[in-house]
């Protein structure tokens, strides 16, 4: 049985986190929106796939679920291919005459804006069951169908970044789904933040299964961190692998797990509005530059050899 992922805004991220999973012989790229994938993979804990449905052979009514006990929603996403929002409309009206022949009272379910149903759509309309979304990816001449089986949970997301009792929106907010991205990346086992901030990275990977260490050179982050991360262990039903926050400058903190991958947004340098002169750009690259490779020179001293190291480096706009 194949799947057909639905890839998030950096298809190139997206791809990359599911071979990481997957492994490459499992996935290929159809068009730049979606993929093919050889089995299924739980979308929980994917950060940059949107949604996964089940590929069906054809339209065939036969192919598509049958009405539920009172009117039932059916909607339509498509993706790749020259397609309008209104010729959309008039397929999903087409396919809800074809699908009343059969019985049942129908409902579709538009797009609010261009050719795709957003999570929260397919969530709000109940179209996981029991309707039902069909989606269509088109490449090259070739269109495939599937069944929506899962989307991500918006409101756990939303729970997980703007819910959390600490943010600090001055220093950056890395997005959970980023941070589940960059923790795919590093393959499994325990992890060390090294710039932890207010703990997202930590977070997620706790929420992975995998133990999570964090260190920052600022208090008031060592605090945001562990309260955060105290708040995650009463959000979910189930015991949190162990955890610890230290407070430690990077470029001389010590690695207690042995195994243990990097994964970091590292410091991004002060809170910019507008783009900066060549000259600022020279120094804060310099600076950054500096503490970077320092950090990494001291840890590459305790990681074992092939370890993983995922950062998040800063890119400044200028006006030169």
């Amino acid at each position: 049985m194949q799947y057909l992922a639905i890839l998030g805004r950096q298809a190139e991220l997206s791809l990359a986190e599911l071979e990481a999973v997957l492994g490459s012989e499992q996935i290929k790229p159809f068009g730049p929106e979606t993929a093919r994938l050889a089995r299924p993979v739980q979308l929980s804990r994917l950060g940059g796939t949107i949604k996964l449905a089940r590929v069906i052979p054809n339209l065939d009514p036969a192919n598509l679920p049958a009405p539920g006990s009172s009117q039932t929603n059916l909607g339509l996403s498509w993706y790749g291919g020259p397609m309008t929002a209104r010729r959309l409309t008039a397929m999903g009206l087409k396919l809800k005459q074809v699908l009343a022949q059969r019985g049942g009272s129908w409902r579709f379910v538009a797009p609010r804006s261009g050719t795709s149903l957003t999570a929260a759509q397919v969530k709000f309309n109940q179209l996981l069951g029991p309707g039902f979304e069909l989606t269509c990816a088109t490449h090259q001449g070739q269109t495939i169908y599937g069944l929506t089986e899962s989307v991500q949970d918006i409101d756990w997301y939303s729970r997980r970044d703007y819910g959390r009792p600490v943010r600090a929106a001055g220093i950056g907010m890395l997005p959970p789904k980023l941070a589940q991205i960059l923790l795919n990346l590093s393959g499994d086992g325990p992890i060390h933040d090294p710039f932890c901030g207010t703990g997202v990275i930590l977070q997620e990977a706790l929420l992975m299964g995998r133990p999570a260490n964090g260190s920052d050179i600022a208090p008031g982050m060592v605090a945001a961190s562990r309260t955060n991360l105290e708040w995650l262990a009463r959000q979910v039903d189930h015991t949190l692998p162990k955890w610890s926050v230290e407070l430690a400058d990077a470029r001389r903190v010590h690695l207690t797990s042995p195994g243990t991958a990097i994964v970091t947004e590292g410091y991004l340098g002060p809170n910019l509005t507008q783009p900066i002169a060549l000259a600022e750009f020279q120094r804060l690259d310099a600076e950054l530059s500096a503490l970077y490779r320092r950090t990494l020179a001291h840890l590459a001293t305790q990681l074992a050899r092939g370890a993983s190291v995922v950062i998040c480096v800063p890119v400044w706009p200028s006006r030169a």
